[in-house]
């Protein structure tokens, strides 16, 4: 990394090739990653360039936190070509209406750049209010705490309601950053078994009886990793067992705007009459990753309170710029222009897989067909050893996500997750056609 090359004119002479094809050559060089130019000093190697070394040090851990190591290393590789991190595009990316915001809030500098409340800043908890209630869940601002992200309020939310050694109920498969949460506050996990509308209610049912569990962990709106999403009869169904069993749900819902045909069904917060559900939401897979910028409503007030008395022992209530920030351009209607302008090509993208999966997989592979966010959930018709076609696709310059980091004690199948988001339709032909390859090789 960071090693100087040649002129284009000494390197044309050296070829002997004309200086136009060397140009064309560093340009799609510097297109792909590989080499960054330096106005005055020329053409260097690109320091985000790493060792093939690297890639020995991949897959050794198909745990939770190990396969989430890999996957946020390998999107920083250059030649690997990784489907395997549900990451919106950065080239789409609202910045420059964003930061029009953080200069909208230089008039009030003295009070964002200083102690924000440990709920969050203010006006972004109003705006959010008056956001959620088109969405149909009543709530005042009182009843809306911001949180760095989703992940900080599940952890927040599991430390409130549970005691190491208590039992939970998550989905089979579930998001991996839960599950690292989860095991790392030394919680028993029973696993719900879904189908194509949700978790199959009379399993769950079972489990609650048998188990009384302290909360179920649900991705209603395009689930991570499986894309599927819960049908009404399934929330209703869902929500019934939570009032006969006093049973706690939390709802993640930090895909729920990023639908591609019909918009979701209500959300279970919104068809919730007494108050089991703890919704969460994000902004960073609808707008930028690095806002680190959630948001967590109850109406108990019992524990919202314990949620903010576990905050204060961590955080003191997060960067009150960014907010304040993400308040202006939410007011401004800036998250409805972004999402008018993303659905589109999104929707393009996980059209592309579709077709592009139909078109390399050989038979007996089956998939799901995600009607929003960025995941497919993928099915083998025989078990593999443990990362074998994981660990050769990345020889390969190709990364997915293992599903023996969600489904440890899995099935006779194999399944692993396929992410579009942040790959351009090129890209995802490409990444899937020597998927296929490498499966038919394999069977």
């Amino acid at each position: 990394a960071n090693t100087r090359l040649p002129t284009v004119r000494q390197l044309a002479d050296q070829l002997g090739v004309t200086r136009l094809t060397v140009q064309n050559a560093y340009a799609e060089l510097q297109a792909d990653g590989w080499v960054e130019a330096v106005v005055g000093r020329g053409t260097f190697v690109s320091r985000s360039v790493q060792p093939h070394a690297i890639l020995d040090k991949i897959g050794r851990r198909l745990t939770a936190d190990g396969v989430l190591d890999d996957i946020l290393q390998l999107d920083h590789v250059v030649g690997v070509r990784s489907m395997a991190l549900a990451h919106p595009d950065d080239a789409f990316f609202p910045i420059d209406e964003f930061w029009a915001g953080l200069n909208w809030v230089r008039g009030d500098a003295e009070s964002v750049m200083s102690y924000t409340s440990i709920q969050g800043d203010p006006q972004l908890r109003v705006v959010l209010a008056d956001m959620v209630r088109e969405e149909g869940i009543t709530a005042v601002p009182e009843q809306i705490m911001i949180i760095s992200g989703a992940m900080q309020g599940i952890a927040l939310i599991a430390q409130a309601l549970t005691r190491p050694g208590d039992t939970v109920l998550i989905d089979a498969p579930t998001f991996l950053g839960t599950l690292n949460i989860l095991h790392a506050q030394n919680l028993t996990l029973i696993n719900v078994p879904l189908d194509g509308e949700g978790p199959c209610l009379n399993t769950l049912e079972r489990l609650i009886q048998r188990h009384r569990p302290r909360f179920y962990y649900a991705i209603p709106n395009y689930h991570n990793p499986t894309g599927i999403c819960m049908s009404l009869a399934r929330r209703e169904g869902l929500l019934q067992l939570a009032q006969r069993y006093q049973l706690p749900i939390i709802e993640d819902d930090i895909y729920g705007k990023l639908y591609y045909d019909a918009p979701p069904p209500p959300l279970l917060k919104a068809l919730d009459p007494g108050d089991h559900v703890i919704y969460l939401s994000s902004f960073s897979k609808i707008l930028m990753p690095g806002l680190r910028t959630g948001y967590l409503i109850t109406q108990n007030d019992a524990l919202r309170s314990r949620l903010l008395e576990l905050r204060r022992a961590t955080d003191f209530g997060g960067p009150g710029l960014v907010q304040r920030a993400t308040a202006v351009f939410l007011q401004s209607g800036g998250l409805k222009r972004h999402l008018r302008k993303i659905r589109p090509i999104y929707k393009q993208r996980r059209d592309v897989l579709l077709e592009a999966m139909q078109t390399h997989l050989p038979h007996g592979v089956s998939w799901t067909r995600p009607s929003g966010g960025f995941s497919a959930w993928l099915t083998l018709p025989r078990i593999f050893a443990p990362g074998e076609l994981y660990r050769t696709a990345l020889q390969r310059g190709f990364a997915f996500t293992p599903g023996d980091a969600y489904l440890p004690h899995s099935d006779e199948n194999d399944h692993f997750r396929l992410c579009f988001g942040n790959q351009s339709p090129t890209a995802i032909r490409a990444g899937v056609k020597v998927l296929g390859q490498i499966i038919r090789e394999k069977m």
